[in-house]
């Protein structure tokens, strides 16, 4: 059963990677991040990293869930219809990642918790360089 949790996972971080292809299709300016292969080899990492937290099924359903909400909300910053400015881009997103952040608090103990933000942050750095943002 855990195992499907894992997939879910996989799954929810293929979205946030394909939507930052699909947003290209609606918008011929924007770059891929990332490619296919760079998807695949991050979606591997993270999928061995989290185990390492050691989740109950319950656990891993409410992770899933409250990462799967905001990577949908993180993945659309940058939608061309948002016409945010960097600085404004930065602050929602770091406005959201607050949020995520006070919510995994709540459910992860302290040592999953530092898994999470060890994780999550290199994860979010190589976003960062894609995205050009050197001062988030």
């Amino acid at each position: 059963m855990k195992a499907n949790y894992y997939l879910f996972l996989l799954i929810i971080l293929g979205f946030f990677f394909s939507s930052v292809v699909n947003a290209q299709e609606v918008n011929p300016d924007k770059v891929e991040i990332f490619s296919s292969e760079e998807k695949d080899n991050l979606q591997i990492w993270f999928h061995e990293e989290v185990e390492k937290m050691n989740l109950t099924e319950e656990e891993m359903s409410q992770y899933s869930s409250i990462i799967t909400y905001y990577i949908s909300k993180i993945s659309r910053l940058d939608d061309k219809d948002k016409g945010y400015s960097e600085e404004r881009f930065k602050k929602e997103l770091n406005s959201l990642l607050k949020k995520q952040d006070k919510e995994l608090e709540e459910l992860l103990n302290p040592e999953q918790y530092k898994i999470h933000q060890e994780v999550y942050g290199e994860f979010l750095r190589s976003a960062y360089r894609r995205w050009g943002i050197t001062n988030p």
